[in-house]
């Protein structure tokens, strides 16, 4: 179910906040596969391991814990540290978000193919296609913002229900 106007604008400003405070602690935040995902409800001001998509669930996680209303998983595994670019990808696809469209913060922009999804950014600041602001973290550098087609691979843009 979806959240009122203005539970997605709440939870889209700790979504965003979270990610700032991420991007500026970058030299702390490294970049692991593994799994369970154990870095989720941690600060990001904290030192911790994860990739692109834990650091997509870590960022709902942090907005679930400060909002007196639920906020759900965007990769459908309750935070229970389970989740990837295929579960965010299956969970999200009946709601896709139009290249020609405007993409709001929490909004995930996923790349590889439909069988084997690659890669995820999330939105962090509002915008078409040009000027909207994602965050990365595909990698030890990051995460560090992004333009949604930095990559050759883009496959869909997918919105979470909650924020749909």
């Amino acid at each position: 179910m979806s959240l009122s106007p203005t539970e997605r604008k709440v939870a889209r400003t700790l979504i965003r906040r979270y990610s700032e405070r991420a991007i500026a602690n970058k030299a702390d935040i490294h970049y692991s596969q593994a799994r369970l995902l154990t870095h989720l409800g941690k600060s990001p001001s904290s030192e911790f391991w994860t990739d692109c998509s834990g650091f997509v669930i870590g960022a709902y996680k942090w907005a679930d814990m400060f909002t007196k209303f639920r906020v759900h998983d965007p990769g459908g595994w309750n935070f229970t540290g389970i989740g990837n670019t295929s579960t965010l990808l299956s969970t999200n696809k009946k709601r896709r978000v139009p290249f020609d469209r405007q993409f709001f913060i929490g909004d995930m922009g996923l790349y590889g193919s439909w069988s084997l999804t690659k890669h995820v950014v999330m939105c962090i600041s509002n915008g078409d296609i040009d000027d909207s602001i994602w965050v990365s973290h595909g990698q030890e550098s990051g995460p560090y913002t992004v333009k949604l087609e930095y990559r050759s691979d883009l496959l869909v843009v997918v919105r979470a229900e909650d924020l749909a």
